[in-house]
């Protein structure tokens, strides 16, 4: 067993611990709707992009169309959600997969930050969210070119997420850290990128799921600053743990149709075909 399988498998049970009783109801800790929700259809990469360019207007602007959408958020163990109207942050910790799943009802930019606004039904329907909309696009599929040279990913952990490194323990994905940080200079927080220990290896859709766009983290113990792109480490469940890899490794990959199971599979034209067409929670 590569040491990634045992750093990761950290990450997973973080993940996991995250979600908990409120596996596939979105937020882990939203109240839960009073009345069961009918089934309600799945967003695609059209209904992402909807909400992206909704979400470049000033204030707060909403839509009619209640749809389930699949979390991508770049990272994990990630406090992503605030109170749209006081803007405080939830308490809830979100991750990529399966068991984060949202109603987005509108979106623009609040306070200067564009935004996704959330609204579960809840006990009273009328509490909002809001979560950045850098964190919700649909990745793009890739599969690695012929002959690619090595490609490493890193540890990192986003701004307002306990995914980062604490001494007492040495360990990763615990500790909470106030903007980006990235690993890559250290060792035991790099690892060699395979389709056997990072991707989809089943099937006719092969290969891994890369954002859509760089991060920008400060190297740990540095004032250095680099870009990096989130990898999706496919796990069969449906949960994503989060690496990163840097930009310029990017060009050892094409694009290609990727299927992660669970959860859907985005088309080398960047489609975003869900599992299911419609989920009833």
């Amino acid at each position: 067993m590569k040491k990634i399988k045992s750093i990761k498998k950290l990450l997973i049970v973080g993940v996991m611990l995250s979600v908990g009783s409120a596996a596939l109801v979105g937020l882990n800790s939203h109240p839960v709707a009073a009345k069961p929700l009918p089934p309600l259809p799945v967003a695609t990469t059209k209904d992402f992009n909807k909400l992206q360019k909704l979400s470049k207007k000033p204030g707060a602007h909403y839509i009619k169309a209640r749809k389930w959408y699949a979390s991508f958020v770049p990272g994990d163990n990630v406090e992503a959600y605030r109170y749209l109207k006081s803007h405080k942050r939830t308490g809830t910790k979100s991750d990529p997969g399966v068991d984060d799943w949202d109603i987005f009802v509108g979106a623009g930019t609040i306070a200067g930050k564009r935004y996704f606004i959330s609204n579960i039904e809840n006990k009273d329907g009328k509490t909002k969210y809001m979560i950045p909309a850098e964190y919700c696009h649909v990745p793009y599929g890739y599969k690695f070119k012929k002959g690619h040279a090595t490609v490493h990913d890193y540890l990192g952990s986003l701004a307002n997420a306990w995914n980062g490194y604490t001494e007492l323990d040495n360990e990763y994905g615990r500790a909470f850290t106030e903007e980006n940080v990235i690993y890559s200079n250290k060792e035991d927080a790099t690892f060699t990128v395979t389709l056997k220990e990072d991707g989809q290896t089943r099937g006719k859709h092969k290969g891994f799921w890369i954002g859509l766009t760089p991060i920008k983290f400060r190297v740990d113990g540095t004032d250095t600053y680099e870009n990096y792109y989130p990898l999706y480490n496919y796990v069969p469940n449906g949960e994503l743990v989060v690496s990163y890899i840097k930009t310029e490794d990017l060009n050892q990959f094409k694009r290609a149709t990727v299927k992660y199971d669970h959860i859907g599979t985005i088309t080398k034209s960047h489609k975003f075909k869900p599992a299911h067409k419609k989920l009833d929670m």
